[in-house]
């Protein structure tokens, strides 16, 4: 049976995990509570999305006309949903935000690398080397690599640069089922959120963690085995801009008088949530998102603003022809005022990737905030993207 994260709903949804703090190491970890945490609901009160970034969320999504495609933005200080927007090929669909029907993909690195940095003594600055992987995992890539073909760098870098074959090797020799099953848990994963009529749920994450090692190996760099809803993913992206404490997610206002939601325990540390903080800001400088984020001419797209990010890019099945893109973060990354969460579903042409549109959404919330004078407006352009094809990341 599925948990129930109750939460304090304003028309729509509120967000409160019921999640409980790492265990100290050789330590027990309670089972999680099942059913709902008794906290009241609210009347509603005004809503909390941005008219201008609603507007450029929805203009985004049509323009990269995917198959299907969703985007989320959130003020984290606040919990306040922003931009709450979804496409599909029949229109707009509240499910494609709240259901966890495709994979979380490399989304998932972020929960393997918390698992990591919780239950072991590795740091930042260890080094790994591996072997290939860069498209799949194979036992092989379950040893470090050596000779010739290998490489080596910090585990700082692993996360930014999606690597395979680091989460796949030290997750076999370093984890165990269950780290990896209660840490994905206390980030939201096979939780529901309770919609204020009672009936409703909306899904953050499902996962199911494979016993053969081979097939952990795949579920621990995203290959297998999780899946995400937009919202989820919203939801564990706000957590680490955060810096480990939860916050409800909600798209109204508490009316006047409405009870005060009740505190919850942080699900990650603060020193966790800043070394995570620290590998997502390599997905721009560096990563796999270095390229979304600079300009043909060199510049960077959001001078002076340093985002924090990960990128996510999987093919549901061998024989679907869409390609699932993610793009989730936050910035600025040391001091954040937005998190950002796009995924489309694109066919084999398609238009844009995620990154591209959370950049664009981004350089639309900072030229309308304060930073007109750095930061150009996307939509100042209006030139059709070129269609593309091939490898998504």
């Amino acid at each position: 049976m599925k948990r129930r994260l109750s939460l304090l709903a304003f028309l729509g949804l509120g967000l409160a995990a019921a999640a409980q703090a790492a265990p100290a190491p050789g330590a027990t970890q309670e089972p999680a509570p099942r059913g709902p945490t008794p906290v009241s609901s609210s009347p509603r009160g005004k809503s909390t999305l941005d008219p201008a970034l609603e507007r450029a969320a929805d203009r985004l999504l049509r323009g990269a006309k995917p198959v299907e495609g969703a985007v989320i933005a959130v003020e984290p200080k606040t919990g306040r949903i922003l931009a709450f927007r979804a496409l599909t090929s029949s229109g707009a669909s509240y499910e494609v935000l709240t259901q966890a029907r495709l994979p979380a993909a490399s989304l998932f690195k972020v929960v393997t690398t918390t698992a990591l940095l919780e239950t072991t003594g590795l740091s930042l600055q260890d080094t790994v080397c591996i072997n290939g992987g860069t498209h799949g995992i194979e036992r092989r890539h379950l040893e470090p690599g050596r000779g010739a073909g290998s490489s080596c760098s910090p585990f700082a870098w692993a996360l930014g640069h999606s690597k395979n074959a680091v989460f796949a090797q030290l997750a076999t020799r370093m984890l165990t089922r269950d780290d990896l099953l209660r840490t994905a848990e206390r980030l939201g994963f096979n939780a529901r959120l309770e919609l204020d009529d009672g009936e409703q749920l909306a899904e953050l994450g499902k996962l199911t963690v494979p016993y053969n090692d081979l097939e952990f190996a795949r579920a621990a760099a995203g290959f297998q085995g999780s899946s995400l809803s937009p919202l989820g993913a919203a939801y564990l992206m706000t957590l680490v801009a955060r810096g480990g404490t939860p916050v409800g997610l909600r798209l109204h206002e508490p009316a006047i008088g409405a009870p005060a939601s009740l505190p919850q325990a942080a699900p990650l540390s603060l020193k966790t949530a800043q070394r995570l903080t620290r590998m997502l800001e390599v997905t721009v400088e560096t990563g796999t998102s270095r390229g979304a984020f600079t300009a043909p001419d060199g510049k960077r797209y959001l001078p002076g603003i340093r985002v924090a990010g990960k990128t996510g890019t999987l093919r549901p099945a061998e024989s679907d022809d869409t390609m699932t893109s993610w793009f989730v973060g936050f910035a600025p990354s040391r001091s954040p005022e937005i998190v950002v969460t796009v995924m489309l579903v694109n066919g084999h042409t398609y238009r844009r990737k995620a990154n591209e549109l959370a950049r664009d959404l981004l350089r639309t919330y900072f030229h309308s905030h304060g930073r007109a004078a750095t930061v150009t407006d996307p939509f100042e352009a209006t030139a059709p993207e070129p269609l593309a094809a091939g490898p998504r990341e």
